[in-house]
């Protein structure tokens, strides 16, 4: 059962609009389609990425620490 819709509380943008985001501390970055990036911070951190991933937005995170990882534990 899809229990996320196209828009979610607090946020001003829909799913349709989200391509990726990174999240640090308390504060959502988030890069749009439109190539604007803005700043979000949820009132639940876990619901709002959860909503982010459903609708496909990819996690920034997962890619720079992979990079990271990689630069200095790769052999």
């Amino acid at each position: 059962m899809n229990t996320f819709t196209t828009r979610i509380a607090g946020f001003p943008y829909s799913g349709a609009q989200v391509s990726a985001y990174i999240f640090s501390i308390d504060t959502f970055v988030v890069s749009l389609k439109n190539g604007q990036v803005v700043r979000h911070t949820a009132d639940d951190p876990k619901l709002f990425e959860q909503w982010l991933r459903h609708h496909g937005a990819r996690n920034i995170n997962d890619k720079v620490g992979s990079m990271i990882y990689n630069f200095y534990f790769e052999e």
